[in-house]
């Protein structure tokens, strides 16, 4: 059998610590792995702790290879790719176990630690929250903790013999990583950016088909924040614009390939607001900003279509100030070649488009009329919900000829379609629409539940003119939310609704607040945000020397606020009296030829002295022994307890005894 003693064997505690503080990190990543994965790191983790209690030889390198190209394999058949954010995290996972697995001795455990460092790292490729930091800090603890044993000699480390220097490590690293946090350059974009395969992304896209947004309507994510400068508009004003859909080919509606050349025209009728959007990073580039838009903010640009999007790379947090004017006119002419787009067709619906050409007949150029008798009918007949009927084939026939149930997409495609039949040019703009106001900030706090969709439509007098018929369908949806329409839609707004003491709702909104507060300051401290914090200090259109000598600086500051109780203590133990007094008593000795070596404790000193060979005389030594007794005594027995005058008192009297010493020979 394998001989731990002779072969050196990893110990069996400090296995399980590290097995342990693995599984830890790697627990987040559990949910995003294949599941052949997660069971080959449970088996790897397992066969490591039978082989440490066991006292087992690891697998061998052809075993090891083996298992390498196995998995390496697998990895391939299941993403297709070996680059990327999903593949990456995975290979290193597998390999990580791999490698575990196959520790020998302690070097390939503290090489394991420290791709175990890395694999914390990986975390934030996906979350960056309060909790998975949290979370991360405290892996960080339990691996520095897992070092700390690794690195005792001859003894076993207890659980508090680890935690506490891991945790004291940590604590004395904090004012370094703030003073690299706040002083590093900041590059442009996000550090956590990588490719991803097939990632779905939570909110809108640049399509629309029927059962699309109640998706995100069930969603209690967050879709972005709003610091309004001044009073927030009433909820019916909140309509945030997202991706225009001109594009219908009978079913699905999409963005335009181009909007033409014509000109970006808006004239306000209402002064303008102004906000600040905080966005969450995504991999679309779309931006929002309130109907309708008065500035672009940098790195970005306006379509034709008034949809505001990002030309800086996505995948990062975006936070922008922007003007809106909630009263406007948009748009003055609408050239021909455009116009075609916007009363195109698609395919089937064959009922939808006669109804809408008998109300052409019917009320010749009043336009008015016509989009009225359509609002009330769908105010009088339809019904909004969440959850309609299915439709298949001519989804507009079926939805309003048949099914009348639906929300949002329903009514804004099917109204566009019949708007476009009746030859009215038109379009669909989804987006979001209202939000909740934050009573502790007073931010407005819009969620993927706000998502919405409505009508813009050209008149030659007004240019482009949302309407909104679902607001016909569903006033409350508009002026109160969905919720307020629909009641509850997940289980914590349930909670909420039965929370009669509004205990929940408390604690939703102050944990929001911070969150926010995590996200500006953390997360979303950019280039931008720390010229700021430089401009606050005082050092204005500061470069990267600058910062350079800032952060030596702060590092040397750190070091020595750090250092200062280490030198102090030692600078106490140089000069304390009773360490100084026993010095003048040896170096006394030393001078009569009896040297006092460093490793030689006092009692041992004084044996020496009191042996038969010794070349002090009775007097002398019987002088010794008192100081030694009487240092012994300060040092290390009753009286080192004693402080004040007592002690000052003990230390004069073996400070007179070392002065009155005078070695004599025998």
């Amino acid at each position: 059998m394998y001989n731990p003693t002779t072969q050196g064997a990893l110990n069996l505690n400090n296995v399980i610590w590290l097995l342990i503080t693995m599984a830890l990190v790697i627990a987040p990543h559990a949910m995003r792995l294949p599941l052949w994965i997660t069971a080959a790191c449970i088996a790897a983790g397992v066969a490591r702790w039978h082989i440490a209690r066991r006292g087992l030889r690891a697998p061998n390198s052809w075993i090891m290879g083996m298992m390498a190209l196995a998995v390496a394999c697998g990895t391939w058949f299941h993403f297709r790719a070996f680059f990327g954010r999903e593949v990456g995290v995975a290979l290193l996972v597998v390999m990580l176990c791999l490698k575990i697995l196959e520790m020998r001795v302690k070097r390939d455990a503290l090489l394991v630690i420290f791709l175990g460092f890395f694999m914390v790292m990986t975390n934030f490729l996906y979350s960056q929250t309060i909790f998975i930091g949290a979370y991360m800090f405290a892996c960080v603890l339990f691996f520095v903790a897992t070092l700390v044993g690794f690195n005792r000699v001859n003894t076993e480390a207890t659980a508090g013999e680890r935690l506490k220097p891991a945790a004291w490590l940590l604590v004395q690293a904090i004012p370094l990583m703030l003073v690299m946090f706040f002083l590093f350059p900041r590059i442009s974009g996000p550090l956590w950016r990588m490719p991803s395969q097939g990632q779905a992304t939570t909110g809108l896209s640049d399509k629309m088909s029927p059962g699309d947004i109640d998706k995100l309507m069930k969603s209690d994510e967050l879709a972005f924040r709003v610091d309004f400068v001044g009073a927030t508009p009433q909820p019916f004003e909140l309509y945030f614009r997202g991706p225009v859909l001109s594009m219908f080919d009978g079913t699905t509606w999409s963005v335009m390939a181009s909007a033409g050349t014509q000109d970006v025209v808006m004239t306000p009728i209402s002064p303008a607001i102004s906000y600040r959007i905080t966005q969450p990073a995504s991999t679309h580039r779309y931006l929002f900003g309130l109907d309708l838009l008065a500035t672009v903010p940098p790195d970005a640009e306006i379509t034709p279509e008034y949809q505001l999007r990002s030309t800086a790379p996505p995948n990062a947090l975006r936070s922008y100030e922007m003007k809106s004017h909630l009263r406007y006119r948009a748009g003055n002419t609408l050239f021909s070649s455009i116009k075609r787009s916007y009363l195109a067709l698609g395919f089937g619906n064959p009922r939808t488009i006669e109804w809408g050409r008998s109300l052409r007949a019917k009320h010749g150029e009043d336009n008015v009329a016509l989009v009225e008798e359509v609002l009330a009918k769908y105010r009088d007949e339809f019904e909004y919900t969440l959850e309609p009927p299915k439709l298949t084939t001519n989804p507009m026939d079926g939805f309003l000829f048949q099914t009348k149930k639906g929300f949002c997409e329903h009514y804004s495609g099917s109204f566009a379609l019949l708007m476009r039949a009746a030859d009215i040019p038109a379009r669909v703009v989804t987006g979001y629409q209202g939000g909740e106001t934050n009573s502790i900030n007073q931010q407005l706090v819009v969620k993927q539940s706000d998502a919405h969709a409505w009508t813009e439509i050209w008149l030659d007098d007004r240019g482009w003119v949302r309407v909104d018929p679902t607001s016909a369908v569903s006033p409350l949806r508009v002026s109160n939310g969905v919720n307020a329409a629909l009641g509850p839609l997940n289980t914590f707004e349930s909670l909420m609704a039965a929370d009669k003491l509004g205990l929940l709702k408390a604690f939703q909104q102050n944990w929001d607040a911070v969150n926010n507060k995590w996200t500006q300051w953390v997360i979303g401290f950019n280039a931008e945000r720390q010229q700021s914090l430089f401009s606050w200090a005082g050092f204005k259109n500061i470069d990267w020397q600058t910062i350079g000598l800032l952060m030596l600086a702060g590092f040397m500051l750190v070091g020595a606020i750090i250092s200062a109780p280490l030198m102090w203590r030692l600078y106490r133990v140089k000069t304390d009296p009773t360490s100084a007094t026993f010095k003048r008593f040896t170096a006394k000795l030393g001078r009569f030829g009896l040297k006092h070596e460093a490793w030689e404790g006092p009692q041992d000193l004084r044996g020496r002295i009191n042996h038969a060979e010794s070349k002090l005389s009775v007097a002398s030594q019987t002088a010794a022994s008192a100081i030694l007794e009487s240092y012994i005594s300060l040092r290390y027995g009753v009286e080192s307890t004693q402080t004040g005058v007592q002690k000052r008192a003990a230390v004069a009297i073996l400070r007179r005894m070392v002065r009155a010493f005078r070695p004599r020979s025998k």
